[in-house]
């Protein structure tokens, strides 16, 4: 089977499983963006041992990006039929760091602890404490109603990618486009063109979700038009960054594909690269402007 098929046949069975698990209810929905981010955290630890020898932390990333994203959903209150619980963030990331900074000093050699003990600290902090504020942008109860701006910057990202990738590939270079590379030590292939083409149809998707009244109904803002342009050109600028993050821890550590829970699409780094960075900046960019407006 060829790489494009595999890609099709897992992408037609993935996606209706994820918009299942978003719709049903708030186990459902929270289950799976901790099982993501766990794994994730297991994706990074196994690119980072590649780098430095030391024990393996594939476990310990994968339990800590889990409970910090559940962390943050136990913080919101409102799901599991529970109140918000008080600093439950602050203490998991505090056992968190304990449980590195230990093992470490217990286990690893003196002259590469620092950057090892970084770079393995980084996965819970990056998938868990970091993009797992994405669980604020879901509402409790059974429909993807409570899921607006989740699927909303999801979508975002896979169509700023997808027509980035088409643009870059077969427009780049032809008739009145030319190509540029976009960042050539980390990703060679990609294009300043693809890049443009990717940034304006990402903003005019954001723009018609703006027609929507209850795209942000969780965080009790409404989108207009010139707001939504805004909101588009930071989703496009952070997705793009978070894609060129995972695509230099990669390349950092001799990595093709981060993991294979995709199959022909690679680990879940490969595919949610773009959304661990943009989907917090939008909860932020939301609680900023909810709280000036």
């Amino acid at each position: 089977m060829s790489n494009l098929a595999q890609r099709l046949l897992t992408a037609f069975i993935a996606i209706p499983i994820v918009f299942v698990l978003l719709w049903f209810c708030d186990y459902s929905r929270i289950g799976l963006m901790c099982f993501l981010a766990g794994v994730g955290a297991w994706e990074w630890a196994g690119m980072v041992s590649k780098m430095y020898k030391g024990p393996d932390m594939r476990y310990l990333s994968f339990a800590a990006s889990f409970a910090l994203t559940l962390a943050w959903a136990l913080a919101s209150g409102g799901f599991f039929g529970l109140t918000a619980v008080p600093y439950v963030v602050g203490m998991t990331a505090m056992i968190v760091f304990g449980l590195y900074i230990a093992i470490a000093y217990a286990k690893v050699e003196i002259d590469h602890m620092f950057p090892w003990m970084v770079m393995h600290l980084a996965a819970p902090l990056y998938l868990g404490l970091w993009g797992g504020i994405n669980v604020q942008m879901m509402g409790n109860g059974q429909g993807l109603e409570h899921c607006y701006p989740f699927i909303l910057v999801m979508t975002s990202v896979w169509l700023c990618d997808t027509v980035a990738y088409f643009f870059g590939k077969f427009a780049a270079g032809k008739g009145p486009f030319g190509r540029h590379p976009f960042a050539p030590n980390i990703s060679p292939k990609k294009t300043w063109e693809g890049s443009i083409a990717g940034s304006v149809a990402t903003i005019a998707w954001v723009a018609y979700w703006a027609k929507c009244s209850s795209a942000l109904a969780v965080f009790d803002v409404r989108l207009d038009w010139t707001f939504a342009v805004v909101l588009g050109l930071l989703i496009t600028v952070a997705g793009q960054a978070g894609d060129l993050l995972m695509s230099a821890l990669k390349r950092w550590s001799g990595t093709k594909d981060s993991g294979n829970l995709f199959v022909g699409h690679g680990g879940v780094l490969d595919r949610c690269d773009s959304f661990y960075l943009a989907a917090p900046m939008l909860v932020l960019l939301m609680d900023f402007f909810k709280n000036i407006a």
